[in-house]
C-alpha cells in the first residue's frame, strides 16, 4: 500500500531542481544517507532514488529538506508551491537557518518539535516531544554528534558540546561539556568522557 506513494514522484519535480541548484549537495546527501540507514534502505538506492523515496515516505525530513533549500526557493518563489504540492510535517517546526545546521541532521518522528539553535553541528539525532529553543536571555548552540531524547528540554544561550546525549525528558539550561551523558530529573551528568560521573546540572 505505501509505494502508492511513488505515484505522487512527479510532484518531485520542482524538489529535484531545487536540489541539482543547491551548492552544498552534499548536506542533503548526507541527510538521505542518515534517514535510509535508519530505515534499512541506504544499499538499495543512488542518490536521486534515495532522495526521492526520502521526501515520499517521511515528512520530518521535508522539514530539513525546505529548510536547506530556503535561500533557492525563495529566490525562485517557489517556496510555497513546494510545501503546497508535498507539505512538510506540520508538527515540526525548524527555526534555525539552513546554512547554520550541519550535515546528516535525523529528526526521528518529529511530532510536537521545535528546534531554534544558533547553529546544530554535525549528525546530530533528536526525537519527538523536543524542544530547543529561548529561555529569554538567547538560544542554545549544538554541537556536533549530539543525540536529544523524546521529551527533552533545552533552553537559553548555551552551549551543547560534541558527542552529547541528553536523555529523555531532561531538562537542559546550563551549558554541557563534551562527551557527556545527561539524565532527568533534575537533570545530571551521569557520564563524562567515557567515565561514571554524578554532576547536577
Amino acid at each position: 500500500m505505501n509505494n502508492l506513494k511513488y505515484l505522487l514522484t512527479p510532484l518531485l519535480i520542482p524538489h529535484l531542481f531545487c536540489y541539482f541548484l543547491f551548492e552544498n549537495k552534499d548536506f542533503i546527501k548526507a541527510d538521505i544517507l542518515v534517514f535510509s540507514k535508519k530505515y534499512g534502505y541506504d544499499d538499495q538506492y543512488g542518490t536521486i532514488s534515495k532522495l526521492i523515496k526520502t521526501l515520499l515516505f517521511y515528512p520530518e525530513y521535508r522539514n530539513v529538506f525546505y529548510k536547506r533549500i530556503g535561500g533557492i526557493s525563495k529566490k525562485l518563489h517557489i517556496g510555497f508551491l513546494l510545501e503546497t504540492l508535498l507539505p512538510g510535517f506540520r508538527f515540526l517546526w525548524i527555526g534555525t537557518p539552513g546554512e547554520k545546521i550541519g550535515k546528516g541532521l535525523f529528526i526521528e518522528h518529529g511530532n510536537s518539535t521545535i528546534i531554534y539553535a544558533k547553529s546544530i553541528g554535525d549528525y546530530c539525532w533528536i526525537n519527538q516531544n523536543v524542544s530547543i529553543g529561548e529561555s529569554g536571555k538567547g538560544i542554545p548552540q549544538i554541537g556536533s554528534n549530539v543525540r536529544i531524547g523524546t521529551g527533552a528540554v533545552v533552553l537559553g544561550p548555551i552551549t551543547i558540546g560534541d558527542n552529547v546525549i541528553i536523555g529523555a525528558n531532561a531538562t537542559v539550561v546550563k551549558d554541557v561539556p563534551a562527551n557527556c551523558t545527561v539524565v532527568p530529573s533534575p537533570s545530571y551528568i551521569i557520564r563524562r568522557d567515557g567515565m561514571r560521573v554524578t554532576e547536577k546540572l
